[in-house]
Formats: C-alpha cells, structure tokens, sequence
C-alpha cells in the first residue's frame, strides 16, 4: 500500500505541470540546436564535422537525466509503503439518516435553500463521528438507499452532494415509505445501537405512520427529527438547466403553490420511538443535540482491517536519481572506436 505526502492544492499542480514543462524545454533545445547547426554552414561538412558524436549515447544520456529528474519528483511527493494489515477497532452505534429530497426542500426561506441547509448540517455531523457507522437514505413520494452503513464518511460526503430531487421519479412526501428503507438498512442481526436521523420539512402526503412507528419500537430504533424552513407559506422555485430560477411552481389554475415546515408529524414521530426534535431554522441551530443523545447510547465495537505504520521512502527514489546522474556523468556521447585523422595538412 503506498501514500503519499499531502501539499497545498497549488504545489500539487505545480508538481505535477513540471514534467510537460521539462520536456517542452528538451524540445525546445534539441529544435534550438538542429537550427543553430543548420544556419552555422554546409550540412554536409558538419556532419563529417559531427560524425564523432554518437547519437545513439547521446539520446541515453538524455533518457537517463529524464529518468532521474522523474525519480527526484517522485521524492519530492513524499511516497510511503505499507505491508502490515492491522486490524482497527472501533465504538459507535449504527444511525440511518433519512433526507428528504422533494421539491419543497428547493424553497428559500432558508439561505440558499432547506437542501443545502440541510447538507451543510450534515457535514458538520460527519466530522463529529468517531467510529459511528452511517447510512443515507433520501426521499420524496418514494425512498431509495443511497448509500448503506459505512465507516467511509468521505463516500458518505460525495453521495451527500449528489442527493436531490432529481433523483426520485415520483415526487409529494412519504415518511412511511421512508421509514421502511430506512429500518431495512440497519444490521438485522444488532437490534440495539440503533438511530435514525429524519431530515424534512414535516409535508406528509400519506399519512399512514402507525405500522412503521410500532415497527421502529419493536426493533429498538431511536427516531430523532430535524425539521427545516419556516413557518411562512414560501414558494417553491423552479430551475433551467443552468440552475437559474425561471419561475415559481404553481397550480393548475394558476396560484403559486407555497410551503411552510409542518413540525406535528416530526414532533409525533421523535416522541413516539424516544427521539428528539430539533428546529434548524437559524444559523445557530444544528444536529448538536441529537448527536449528544446518540453519544450517551451504549456503543458497539466495530472493526476493520486497514494498512498502518507507513514508513518514508522518498531516500530510495532519492539514491537512485543520484547514481544515474552519476551514470550520466561517466558516460561520453562520442564515438568508443579510435578517430584518426584522414585528411592532408595544408602546407604554405
């Protein structure tokens, strides 16, 4: 397993441009050079002139000179290599977050809107987690597991971002079709360590909740509830394909169609299964509270193996430049055999 040694986001382009600029230069010379021999007199006199050169020793000079500068840049990444798998312990507990993704998570009451809100509080989450297990299951009029339990927070994030409504056929809210992918993505055989974040704004379009509550309860499933927006009718804004606003959703007789945070059903659910609720209406509002809770859950070890002790190798790559610079500097590109003049004196 190799690393590598992590640099500012400049000094990694820089790095990485200076091999295309290095050869740009040697080509640049070598074209430099074949003009400044061609404009010096007759080509065929200084290729009589030049016939002790060997081409050949001279373009391996070159490959070797390239060759190090390639191994002093690969030093300069900083490499590292591992061989000892070790197994890694952790505790935590398992928690399913359930986004809601329809399209009244697109209103702005919410600077720039409840989903970017709602993604932002997410993040911040995900850098408090210490061993915690998490999965992502959005949702609209249907749910879809996008992401199962893992302890990989970073692919956790990328699926974050990519989570809107386009990603749901069938749009309204349904918290029961939810809930149920929501409880089928916890581990069947652990029935404790078990939470569930629910983030929406309360709009339920279906309304039939007493089956899957009882279902969470009996399957030892903390609910907590995070409801977002305002309590203000907002409109729901409509996008071109460059993100720009083109208008506002309306009905089919004309009004626009507005939406507000509908807490009851939120309240109901964290209440029923001994979660809690929380407003993120403002900027100081955050999933700190329900983070606390799970904290003060009883943890399960999970494990995993994953490569440790990597060692700085960068002096091998280092060593090896050196010796073929050394190389390069024993070698002559002129002919091995004797050169004897073959020419006549001219004489006054």
């Amino acid at each position: 397993m190799i690393q590598f040694e992590t640099y500012p986001a400049l000094l990694q382009w820089s790095l990485c441009a200076i091999i295309p600029v290095i050869l740009l230069i040697g080509l640049w010379f070598r074209i430099s050079r074949k003009r400044i021999l061609n404009s010096a007199g007759d080509s065929l006199l200084i290729e009589q002139l030049s016939r002790s050169v060997s081409k050949r020793k001279r373009l391996f000079k070159d490959a070797l000179r390239f060759v190090s500068l390639l191994l002093i840049l690969f030093a300069v990444w900083g490499p590292k290599f591992s061989d000892e798998l070790v197994e890694i312990h952790r505790e935590g507990v398992d928690i399913v977050i359930l986004l809601d993704v329809s399209n009244s998570m697109r209103a702005q009451d919410i600077k720039p809107d409840r989903l970017e809100k709602a993604r932002f509080e997410l993040r911040k989450l995900l850098q408090k987690l210490r061993g915690d297990r998490i999965a992502l299951v959005v949702f609209a009029g249907q749910a879809h597991l996008q992401t199962p339990l893992t302890l990989d927070y970073s692919a956790f994030d990328m699926f974050l971002d990519i989570s809107d409504e386009s990603l749901i056929g069938v749009q309204g809210t349904s918290f029961e079709n939810a809930l149920e992918i929501g409880i089928s993505a916890f581990d069947p055989e652990d029935t404790k360590h078990r939470a569930m974040i629910i983030i929406s704004d309360g709009e339920d379009h279906e309304g039939n909740l007493e089956g899957v509550l009882k279902r969470a309860r009996e399957e030892n499933i903390i609910i907590h509830t995070a409801g977002i927006g305002s309590f203000s009718g907002t409109p729901i804004p409509i996008y071109d394909d460059r993100g720009q606003i083109k208008g506002y959703r309306k009905t089919k007789s004309g009004e626009v169609v507005t939406t507000r945070l509908y807490t009851e059903t939120l309240q109901d659910i964290s209440i029923e299964t001994g979660g809690r609720f929380v407003h993120l209406n403002t900027a100081t509002a955050s999933l700190d509270d329900i983070y606390s809770d799970i904290l003060g859950m009883e943890q399960k070890e999970f494990s995993r193996h994953e490569f440790t002790n990597f060692k700085e190798q960068y002096h091998l790559f280092t060593w090896l430049a050196l010796i073929l610079l050394i190389i390069d500097l024993l070698i002559t590109d002129l002919h091995g055999t004797e050169r004897n003049w073959q020419g006549e004196y001219i004489r006054e």
